[in-house]
């Protein structure tokens, strides 16, 4: 393989990497925003009660 094939294939594990991340952290996110709802809407059902 020559530099350009080296250069892209680098390139490209770089996209995929940071795309990946981007990904985790959306879900991560969204994961604590569920949790942090749940556990809020827990709260105010006790308060209720």
């Amino acid at each position: 393989m020559n530099g350009f094939s080296w250069t892209m294939l680098i390139l490209a594990a770089m996209i995929g990497a940071f795309l990946l991340v981007t990904i985790g952290v959306v879900l991560l996110a969204l994961l604590l925003g569920n949790v942090s709802d749940r556990l809020s809407s827990t709260d105010e059902s006790r308060r209720d009660s």
